[in-house]
């Protein structure tokens, strides 16, 4: 539940007797354009607007490590000039979402998405951040939706609440639930 952290369910997967290994609290997937809410998010809060516009067009940029050069695409191929930042976002422009990420700075960025829960040490440093090429647990991706669906407010995931004892008293109560924005998980 958004706003305690509280978990009702979760599928890691098919079987537990054919495999021990749990994909939502285990896996490590690349999230993709799940992930550009977080970087629109992080623009706004620098003082964008969602009628602000960014250049859809073409970029060409070294790839570091690999000297060769990335030219990323949206996936019309097409490419659509200036945009407001809530088109991009809603069509999920990936060259809207790679400029802005460029404007707001990268540094700037991944410290904001620390206040999501996410590891800052954990985010590519290139401008790749922008189409989620972060690898994350799924629950951590939850996570970071779950401040957006709770009005802003972090709260920590949990799975237990409370353990009785077989008298019913209490023997454990989560302290978990809302994280301040200088708190980290």
């Amino acid at each position: 539940a958004p706003n305690d952290g509280s978990i009702l369910a979760l599928v890691g997967g098919y079987d537990f007797n054919m495999s021990k290994f749990n994909r939502v609290t285990q896996a490590l997937r690349q999230p993709g354009s799940s992930f550009k809410p977080f970087i629109y998010s992080a623009a706004l809060a620098k003082g964008f607007t969602l009628a602000s516009m960014i250049n859809d067009a073409p970029v060409v940029m070294e790839d570091s490590g690999e000297n060769q050069l990335w030219r990323p695409t949206n996936d019309t191929l097409k490419f659509y000039g200036p945009t407001r930042l809530r088109v991009g976002l809603a069509k999920s422009r990936n060259l809207v979402s790679i400029r802005l990420l460029q404007d707001i700075g990268i540094p700037y960025a991944i410290h904001y998405l620390s206040r999501f829960g996410f590891n800052p040490n954990a985010m590519p440093t290139t401008l790749s951040l922008a189409l989620g090429s972060a690898s994350l647990r799924p629950l951590q991706l939850a996570e970071g939706y779950a401040t957006f669906a709770n009005g802003g407010y972090r709260v920590i995931p949990h799975f237990i609440n409370s353990i009785n004892d077989e008298n019913g008293h209490n023997v454990y109560t989560s302290h978990f639930g809302h994280a301040c924005s200088d708190c980290q998980a």
